[in-house]
């Protein structure tokens, strides 16, 4: 079995909001990015991995509670 790994980079749009996804295309700080919807140009700020945003979230702070009905 021969398997493969592809990253998967997000990006949201800082003037219409929108976001589009790339594959395997490594975005740095600072690279310019050109919104696909509006054409904007954005520069990136900071990449956010998912085991940072995990980190940082929920493995400590807990859920919010069960709103009371």
């Amino acid at each position: 079995m021969k398997v493969s790994l592809e990253f998967l980079y997000h990006f949201r749009c800082d003037r219409c909001d929108n976001w589009w996804s790339r594959a395997d295309i490594e975005p740095k700080p600072g690279d310019r990015v050109y919104c696909p919807q509006c054409g904007s140009v954005n520069t990136v700020e900071e990449i956010q991995t998912f085991r940072n945003a995990a980190r940082s979230a929920c493995l400590h702070t807990p859920p919010d509670p069960e709103p009371l009905t």
